[in-house]
């Protein structure tokens, strides 16, 4: 069998999933057998750990060392929906502009498997270049200041945080990138929502008059609001949790963004 006779291998899918492996196949190769990849780790390590190993640097202590934790986690609350929010609304608005969306949804590509193609990919991708190699190296940095009070669960539950309030950003971007045409609306309305919590001047009214908020967005999973701890800092000091709601309710927002894109998509005409 030749090289170009063996990688044209049938798919037997039908209904929605028609065309899904070969979309996600081409996705994962854009992550993994280009460059982005790699930078968008390098990227992460460089602002999420080299943060960190900074906050470490001379200071010991457990103060110390919780202050560089909550620093950690600030970073990665502002830092990882920015990334979420550029490759999502890109992977979809850069195939509407140039028509390449158009051509693909010509073959025998069902809309679901588009989008569900790119929310695995994309998923996939950050979390390895977001959340686990950057808690990994964390884990490492933190195990000698910490003297061991940081045990591997204890971290993997704070990743775990971690990684449901990236896939909040990444599941809403792709959503708002099959209503709007521009990358303006998508990157604004999904920022403000990502920085809302952490600006003083856009939280301080939400704490006055709608704390009801914080309950159903993500915002408390890695941010500290005026005493009450972030969630994923109970997570780390091996607490219970106060609530599970936002937890919840982060999980939903993420189930109905994506059915929401996956029902646009469905009526989007090319």
């Amino acid at each position: 069998m030749s090289a170009n006779a063996a990688l044209l291998i049938p798919r037997h899918e039908v209904g929605w999933r028609m065309g899904l492996a070969n979309m996600l196949g081409k996705e994962l190769a854009a992550w993994w057998r280009t460059r982005r990849g790699w930078v968008q780790c390098l990227v992460a390590l460089l602002l999420l750990n080299g943060e960190l190993a900074m906050n470490l640097r001379g200071n010991r202590g457990p103060n110390a060392v919780n202050n560089a934790t909550l620093a950690f986690l600030m970073t990665a609350a502002l830092c990882v929906p920015f990334a979420a929010v550029n490759l999502a609304q890109d992977s979809i608005l850069g195939e509407k502009h140039s028509g390449t969306a158009a051509w693909v949804l010509s073959k025998p590509l069902r809309r679901p498997a588009y989008v569900l193609a790119k929310l695995i990919a994309h998923g996939l991708g950050l979390f390895v270049a977001w959340v686990a190699l950057p808690g990994v190296v964390g884990y490492l940095q933190l195990l000698k200041p910490a003297d061991g009070y940081f045990t591997p669960l204890r971290i993997a539950g704070v990743m775990g945080l971690d990684y449901l309030n990236l896939l909040f950003f990444l599941t809403l971007a792709l959503m708002l990138a099959t209503f709007f045409n521009g990358r303006g609306p998508v990157l604004g309305i999904s920022l403000v929502l990502a920085w809302a919590g952490p600006m003083p001047f856009i939280s301080t009214p939400i704490q006055e008059y709608a704390p009801w908020l914080y309950d159903i967005l993500p915002w408390r999973l890695l941010i500290d609001f005026e005493g009450n701890r972030q969630l994923a800092f109970y997570l780390a000091n091996g607490q219970p949790l106060p609530t599970v709601t936002p937890i919840i309710a982060t999980a939903l927002w993420c189930v109905l963004f994506t059915a929401v894109a996956i029902w646009r998509m469905s009526g989007e005409e090319f």
